[in-house]
C-alpha cells in the first residue's frame, strides 16, 4: 500500500487532496488551484453587465475549491467529470456496471475525495482515512449507491488516467484481500473504541460492521435478513443481492513488497504538461 499515493487531510484542502489522490501524484498545490480560482473569477465577472463586488464563488481562504475549479484543473489531463446521474453514456454504465470505470469522485457540502481503481483493485482515497482503504468489487456498488442515499454528488471520471507506480504494481500482483479487510475491520473497531474514528463512508457504523463480518466469515445466511434498513425501500433487486453478499473476498493471496522500476520520466512529463497547462492561463 505504500505505493499508493495518499495524503490526509490538511485543513479544509480536501479539493487538492483529491485531485492529487486521483492524479496519483503531487501535482496541484492550493496556490496552483486558488490561481485557477481567480482566472475562473475573472472570467465569470468578464460575462456580468455590472461588475460584482462580492466573494469569489470558487474559493475562499479556508481552502475550499469548487467544482468548477476541480474542473478546470483536470482539463490539463484531457479528463472531464459526469454526474453519475446524468443521461451520458457514460454515467448510465456507471449505474448499471459500476466496476467498468476507472475512477469517482464524491463530494458532500465542502468535503472531496477520489474513488479510484489502481491495478486490479480498489481503494477509497478518502483524506479523512490514515491510509487508502481497499474495497471490494461488491462494496463498491454498495457504497456509491448508499453515498447517494446519504446527499453525496457523485461524478464519473472520463477519460484515460495516468499510470502510476502503484497502478502498475497492483496490475500485476495478487493481494490477500480477505486478510486486508480484516484488518481494516479491526482497525476501525479500535478507533470507534477509543471515540476517534470519523465516519465518512455514508454508512451506518452498525450495518458496515454486519456486513463486513458476515463478508469476512463468508457464512451462510438468511437472505431475507436486511443487512441495510436505509435501503429496504429500494427497489433494485440486483443491488438488494450485493448488499446481501457483501465484501465478497478472494483468498490464498500475497501482498505487494516489491516496487517496480521508477517511473521518473513518465511523471515528469505529466508534471511539465501541468505546467504548460497552467502557464497558459
Amino acid at each position: 500500500m505504500e505505493l499508493i499515493h495518499h495524503e490526509t487531510q490538511d485543513g479544509l484542502l480536501c479539493a487538492q487532496h483529491c485531485l492529487n489522490s486521483l492524479l496519483q501524484g503531487d501535482y496541484y498545490s492550493a496556490i496552483d488551484l486558488a490561481n485557477l480560482a481567480q482566472d475562473l473569477d475573472r472570467l465569470e465577472q468578464g460575462y456580468m453587465t455590472e461588475k460584482s463586488t462580492t466573494e469569489s464563488s470558487n474559493y475562499d481562504d479556508t481552502g475550499f475549491f469548487s467544482i468548477q475549479v476541480i474542473q478546470k484543473a483536470l482539463e490539463a489531463w484531457n479528463l472531464e467529470l459526469i454526474p453519475l446521474r446524468s443521461s451520458n453514456q457514460l454515467a448510465c454504465l456507471a449505474r448499471q456496471h459500476p466496476t467498468e470505470l476507472k475512477a469517482y469522485i464524491c463530494n458532500y457540502k465542502q468535503h472531496w475525495y477520489t474513488i479510484r481503481k489502481l491495478g486490479k483493485y480498489w481503494f477509497n482515497l478518502n483524506s479523512m482515512f490514515k491510509r487508502p482503504e481497499l474495497i471490494s468489487d461488491t462494496y463498491l456498488t454498495v457504497l456509491l449507491k448508499q453515498l447517494e442515499h446519504e446527499g453525496y454528488s457523485i461524478f464519473v471520471v472520463n477519460g484515460e488516467l495516468p499510470n502510476s507506480q502503484a497502478d502498475l504494481v497492483l496490475n500485476e500482483t495478487d493481494l490477500n484481500t480477505k486478510d486486508i479487510l480484516r484488518k481494516q475491520n479491526l482497525d476501525k473497531q479500535d478507533l470507534k473504541k477509543a471515540g476517534e474514528l470519523i465516519d465518512c463512508s455514508g454508512f451506518d457504523n452498525d450495518e458496515l460492521e454486519k456486513a463486513i463480518k458476515m463478508s469476512l466469515e463468508e457464512t451462510n445466511f438468511d437472505p431475507n435478513e436486511k443487512l441495510y434498513p436505509s435501503l429496504a425501500n429500494e427497489e433494485d433487486s440486483e443491488l438488494k443481492r450485493a448488499i446481501e453478499l457483501s465484501l465478497e473476498a478472494n483468498s490464498n493471496r500475497t501482498s505487494v513488497n516489491e516496487p517496480m522500476p521508477s517511473s521518473s520520466n513518465q511523471a515528469e512529463d505529466i508534471r511539465k504538461k501541468r505546467l504548460e497547462f497552467l502557464n497558459k492561463q
